[in-house]
Formats: C-alpha cells, structure tokens, sequence
C-alpha cells in the first residue's frame, strides 16, 4: 500500500447570489409565525440561498473549475460526485458522467455516492484517498463535487429536525502526495435504530452518535480534542451543535457555526462550503488541526481529521457570475 500522505489540495464553493430569509421560505410552506421564531430563535437561521431558475450542473461546475485551475488533466484520475439526494437526474443521465465531459476530463474514473445523505462528503474524501493509494501515482488527484438543487418544497422542509435546506455547492482537490492539508484520518457510522426517527435522532441519539464519531477519528488521528484548533461542521442547526458540544465537552466557540445563519443547510457541501469561509477568513492557521463533522438523516455519521502544513497557500473564493439566459443543451438534467 502506498504510505504518500493524502491531502487536501484545493477547495471551493458556489452560491446562488439570490439570497431569501427563513420568514420568506417558512411562510411559503404554510409555517406559522410562532413556527418560524422557532427556526430563527431556537436553531438560529436566518438567510438561505435559493435560485429555482439555476438548474443542477449550473450550480456544480463554477466551484469544480475552481479547483482544476493549474492541474494538469491527466492527473485527475477519479471524479466522484457526491449528493445526499437519492435521485438528481431524470432516468438514464448519469449526473457524474455528464460533470466528467463538461470538466474536460473524460478519461477519469466518474461515479456518484449518496447512500450517506448529508454526510456523503467526508465519505468521498475517504474514498477518494483509499482509491488513490491503491492505483494512483505521487501528484494524482480526485475531484470530489458535491451539492443538490432544491427542486421541489417537499425535500426542503423538516419541521421535526428543525432543518431547511438550500441551493449550494463546493468542490475539493484531494491528492497522494500533493501540497495542501493532510487528511489525517476519517470515520463513520451508521446508526439503523436512529433511521426510522429522525425527531429522536436529532433531539437525542444523533449528537451522541457524531459526538462518538468524532472522537474515534481523532483517536485514529493520534490526537486528542484539546489538540482540535475547531471543528468544521454541517450547517443542520444550532440546537443540534450546541447538544453536540455539550456531549463532547467542548465550548461552542469551538465550532464554526456563523453559516448556519448566513446559509442555511446545503446538503452535502455544508463542510467544504464551511472550510472555504475559513480559508477566505485566514482562519485556518498554519500548523492547525481541523476537525470535520457532519451527519446525514438515516443515521450516517461521518467526521475527518485535517491538519494543515506550516505554510499554506490561499485562493480566494469564486464568486457566481451573473446567471445567463438558458440556452437548449443536452444536460437538461439539470433543470430538475
């Protein structure tokens, strides 16, 4: 097996510019006002973005080029697109084959993941390193994007979770002996007697659960939590994260928790979206320690430890250009 570190190379996110308020969204969905302070006050969102007219690919491309800028085509050897939503296209498109010819790079191995919902990321970043070290070469990478539009009102909304998700998208460079961030460790679970209640799982089993997860991959880090810098989480909510940190002992300072606000909950891509905000801040410090967390619904838990070189290079976000007018392409997919 090939002993090359396995690092995070590049990252970066896209945004819709259309930006709602939770009051906007909520009251579309027929909440009451006492119902949405309780999205606002309790679990503390506020802003979120939505752009019905942007169609799927629209939205991961900008953040996928991002990061293939410089790299050399042929060392992209995997591109793996992950979504937490179990049906992205209509039959017979396959959504990572078409985001392989639209890169460029049709001689990658292309496949999607879901089976992990919101926490389908990490698993990717995991996967792409052991795929890596099995067949790549020093300086091969894998790309892995991951989002999902919100295509319809009924997967936007879980009262119960106190969830609501949004339009956003992020992309990561992950290569075998490349520059950037050392992914030092990952793991995951998953949980079956938390997938038939997603009220209890939130409310008591879930923030035990990723508690527990989090702490097994900085164990397999040869770290303890004091030598976590912050943790990097998904965007689900604030009640979630301040039970999370009370199981684990941590001040919630600890955890970065402004995009909850600012963004509401992207899927997949809330902790790559969440790491680019950081880097953009130069909040991520040479020499520092990142701890990566995220659950999805059904009782998938995922968390990766990174740790960051004594020098690091910046790239600043992209920002989304304004939308153009449709025009007629083969990847209709992506008007879901």
């Amino acid at each position: 097996m090939n002993t090359l570190p396995i690092t995070l190379a590049a990252v970066d996110s896209f945004l819709p510019r259309t930006e709602s308020t939770i009051d906007e969204v909520l009251d579309d969905h027929g909440l009451s006002a006492a119902q949405i302070r309780v999205f606002r006050r309790v679990h503390g969102l506020d802003k979120l973005r939505l752009d019905p007219g942007l169609g799927l690919f629209d939205l991961l491309l900008p953040a996928a080029r991002s990061v293939l800028a410089g790299v050399a085509p042929e060392r992209v050897r995997f591109i793996i697109y992950t979504h937490a939503l179990q049906q992205v296209t209509p039959v017979g498109i396959d959504a990572a084959q078409v985001l392989a010819s639209a890169l460029g790079l049709p001689h990658a191995d292309a496949f999607a993941l879901t089976q992990h919902n919101c926490a389908q990321a990490l698993t990717g970043m995991d996967l792409a390193g052991e795929l890596l070290r099995a067949e790549g070469a020093e300086g091969d990478c894998a790309l892995i994007i991951s989002g999902d539009r919100v295509f319809t009102p009924l997967i936007q909304l879980d009262y119960a979770l106190g969830q609501l998700l949004a339009d956003g998208a992020a992309a990561c460079l992950v290569s075998l002996g490349g520059p950037g961030d050392v992914i030092r460790s990952h793991a995951a679970r998953s949980d079956d007697e938390s997938s038939g209640a997603p009220a209890r799982q939130a409310g008591v089993v879930g923030p035990e659960l990723l508690a527990e997860t989090m702490c097994r991959a900085v164990a397999d880090a040869g770290l303890d939590l004091a030598d976590i810098d912050l943790v990097i989480p998904h965007n689900v909510n604030m009640t979630f994260w301040r039970q999370t940190a009370k199981v684990l002992g941590i001040p919630r300072e600890k955890i970065f928790l402004e995009n909850i606000a600012r963004y509401s909950h992207c899927f997949s891509a809330d902790p790559l979206i969440n790491y680019r905000t950081l880097a953009d801040a130069g909040r991520l410090v040479a020499g520092g320690n990142y701890l990566m967390a995220a659950v999805g619904v059904g009782g998938s838990y995922g968390a990766t430890v990174l740790s960051r070189p004594s020098s690091h290079p910046q790239r600043r976000s992209i920002q989304p250009p304004p939308r153009p007018a449709p025009q007629p392409r083969p990847d209709s997919a992506g008007d879901n």
